[in-house]
């Protein structure tokens, strides 16, 4: 019997450690430092409030929720690490990992007496491997989402420690905690403000003292007060009894999906798996009913299980209020990524209230558990490889809307790709340009603007393979023009990042980033220069000039070509013309549709 709960230790500690190892790689593969979407508001403009001295930005609502916690996370990365987003990033594995280690602890706890040390390892491996899992991707590589992550780890922990206060001792200090963990949910987001409330009347379930009840009471009065003085609805989303009220079985049905996402994912997507994850979502309320059905008939002797009944209340209660704010965008709002960490929480948490039996069925080698557990692994690991997907080119499209900013360059195209609404970002990011702030102040952005038109010096260098492809004009902005093509040095290391054009006057008259994939080069020049593309801004004078191209990297220039720039005759959004390659290389236009946050 050993051996066999060796070989599914095996097992389950490899699904473990995929599924972890695949999520840590695409950390790496998706990380970029340029701030997106409501980071500019929510982390660069929070930044430059504080900066001014307006000491209210740090309890300031971000849409619906005060994130004080995730203000704390931003001043620091901004303050210590200088903006560039890895600390942030760190930060959401570091508190997935704690996620994963609460319900280590809550799983022994649940553990029988009985149940041999080998075996009770496997649900912790298999609840690590859930927890970490990519359909949640936009909380691990967005460094706006901490707070996202905080809302379900400060609650878990709320409720833990209050079941430990009445069953160990000494109860008062675990109290404590677990008030301290309460009141800290209510700087997570919104839904933060109902783990005071639901811990009121858990602790009444549980049966503690009067006193503990009352001190709990007070301070969700006094929370909600706070919260909610001075405070505005965000009139963009829909309301909650309106929802209710016109839309009761859409409303449902958008509760269910967040419920169940996970299984959305799991199944596939599509239509199928919107059904699954309905039906998962009836599950998850109908395991939760029945077994508090059990539990409220043995409250003392069912502590922790209460809590867990109570933190998937918590979630169910999330997705209550997340349906009427956002039932507005459509019911399969639901199924986004962001959304599935609480979902994969509340899961967690049944499983803990199930774990006594599932482990005892896995042990009894039932061919239908363990049937299911393979079928369910393997399914975990096949989406994981998703973090494997290659980002280069959404990246350096993204790091190209950064320059288009710290030029102060209305490309409206270009700029939707990191924030939806182009006019509200220019004042935040000119602000930090100004101050070199975040991405900013980092090379190759920082003075950008300021070393256009100043002389730059040309020494000898080798010659450059490359070629001027493309020249657009640009709509919102008459003074440059958008130039790409590839540039590249074989002899060079490291590889340049930049392409500064020079005119015969010696001066900088344009600047381009080198980092897009080309495949096509690669194949017909040289396999090391994959990401030998380039894409910037030239002034729109130049257009007609001969000038100099000079690549270079963060120690110096390494070669130099000449190019002469053709006349752009068409803007971007224009029926792409039949020219030569003469008058006007290759035009290729892209757009990307961007998911509203």
């Amino acid at each position: 019997m050993v051996l066999k709960d060796r070989t599914l230790l095996l097992a389950f500690g490899v699904l473990a450690i995929l599924v972890v190892g695949l999520a840590v790689v695409g950390g790496f593969r998706f990380y970029s430092p340029v701030p997106f979407a409501d980071m500019w508001h929510g982390y660069i403009g929070f930044y430059a409030r504080v900066a001014d001295g307006y000491i209210g930005a740090w309890w300031d609502p971000h849409n619906e929720h005060r994130i004080v916690l995730a203000h704390a996370l931003f001043w620091t990365d901004l303050r210590w690490f200088g903006g560039a987003g890895w600390f942030l990033i760190a930060a959401n594995y570091f508190f997935v990992g704690a996620s994963a280690f609460m319900f280590w602890r809550i799983l022994r706890a649940a553990a029988t007496a009985e149940t041999p040390a080998t075996a009770a390892i496997l649900p912790g491996l298999f609840v690590t491997a859930w927890l970490f899992q990519w359909m949640q991707y936009e909380n691990l590589t967005w460094a706006f989402q901490s707070q996202f992550i905080l809302a379900q780890l400060l609650p878990l922990c709320a409720m833990y420690w209050l079941h430990k206060s009445a069953v160990e001792s000494p109860s008062n200090r675990y109290f404590l905690i677990a008030c301290g963990f309460g009141v800290a949910s209510v700087g997570t987001m919104a839904n933060g403000i109902l783990a005071l409330p639901l811990m009121a009347f858990c602790a009444f379930l549980m049966r503690q003292r009067l006193a503990r009840v009352g001190l709990l009471a007070a301070l969700s009065v006094a929370t909600l007060f706070l919260y909610f003085h001075s405070y505005e609805a965000v009139h963009q989303y829909g309301s909650l009894w309106q929802a209710l009220e016109h839309y009761p079985s859409r409303f449902v049905q958008y509760v269910l999906l967040y419920l169940g996402s996970p299984f959305h994912y799991l199944s596939g997507g599509g239509e199928p798996g919107k059904l699954i994850a309905q039906v998962a979502g009836l599950v998850l309320v109908g395991g939760s009913a029945w077994f508090a059905i059990k539990a409220l008939r043995k409250p003392r002797e069912m502590t922790l299980q209460l809590a867990m009944l109570f933190f998937i209340l918590y979630v169910g209660g999330t997705a209550f209020g997340t349906a009427g704010g956002r039932l507005i965008l459509g019911a399969n709002q639901a199924l986004s990524s962001r959304y599935t960490t609480p979902a994969l929480m509340a899961w967690s948490a049944l499983f803990v209230l199930y774990s006594p039996s599932i482990l005892a069925a896995i042990r009894a080698r039932s061919t239908k558990s363990l049937l299911l557990f393979a079928v369910l692994g393997l399914q975990m690991v096949n989406l994981q490889r998703q973090a494997l997907r290659p980002q280069d080119d959404e990246l350096f499209e993204r790091k190209i809307a950064a320059l288009a900013l710290e030029l102060h360059i209305n490309d409206r195209t270009q700029i939707r790709r990191i924030y939806r609404f182009v006019e509200p970002i220019m004042p935040v990011a000119e602000k930090a340009s100004a101050q070199n702030v975040s991405v900013f102040g980092m090379y190759p952005f920082r003075d950008a603007r300021e070393q256009l038109g100043t002389s730059v010096q040309q020494p000898n260098l080798p010659a450059c393979k490359g070629y001027l492809e493309t020249v657009e004009l640009i709509d919102g902005d008459t003074h440059f023009v958008r130039v790409s093509g590839w540039i590249f040095d074989s002899i060079g290391r490291p590889y340049p990042q930049v392409v500064r054009f020079i005119n015969s006057q010696s001066q900088e008259v344009g600047y381009a980033l080198i980092g897009k994939p080309r495949p096509d080069i690669a194949n017909s020049i040289d396999k090391k220069a994959l990401q030998s593309g380039y894409r910037g801004y030239l002034w729109s004078d130049q257009m007609g000039a001969t000038l100099k191209l000079q690549a270079e990297g963060q120690a110096g220039p390494s070669c130099q070509m000449q190019a002469s720039v053709p006349v752009a005759l068409f803007p971007r959004t224009a029926t792409r013309p039949s020219v030569d390659s003469v008058s006007l290389a290759r035009t290729n236009i892209t757009f990307q549709s961007m998911v509203g946050i």
